[in-house]
């Protein structure tokens, strides 16, 4: 029985290292999105998704503010699904971008220029999104000290 107790343990902290890497380092895109929306909207969304509905720089400032919110929220652990699930749609977005754009540049074995992948980044961020998605924030976030509050049918997605 302690074992099940210390992979408990070990679990939570690491869903805690997995929210706060993850969501520290995602605010960074949704800045740099908002600092330049014309020029993100021009090289990114008109060029490689040309067909999304509506004004495309509010596409940019959806991803962008995604991005910021859905990273606050899981720094603290609140509305964790919701807010990785957010999170990994602005990561399907990116890795349909790198992939028209670069390609897979040969993965896993390809050696590439400046020895940079273009799509690892966000296939990684995606990877992270969902593990936080399917397991949620863990012990250790608000959500867990809000649970009681809430009704039962919705505690999932807090």
């Amino acid at each position: 029985m302690p074992s099940k107790t210390i992979n408990s343990k070990l679990i939570n902290i690491s869903l805690l290292a997995l929210r706060l890497f993850a969501s520290i380092l995602m605010v960074h895109h949704g800045l740099e999105k908002l600092s330049d929306v014309e020029g993100f909207t021009t090289f990114v969304v008109d060029e490689y998704f040309p067909y999304l509905p509506f004004d495309h720089s509010l596409w940019t400032i959806a991803a962008a503010y995604t991005q910021m919110f859905g990273s606050a929220l899981l720094l603290i652990g609140l509305a964790t699904r919701v807010s990785a699930i957010s999170l990994a749609s602005t990561m399907v977005f990116a890795l349909l971008f790198h992939s028209m754009d670069t390609g897979l540049q040969g993965a896993p074995f390809g050696i590439v220029e400046a020895h940079n992948y273009e799509y690892e980044t966000s296939a990684l961020y995606f990877a992270i999104f969902s593990v936080l998605a399917l397991l949620g924030g863990g012990i250790f976030s608000v959500s867990t000290v809000l649970k009681s509050s809430v009704p039962t049918r919705l505690q999932p997605w807090v």
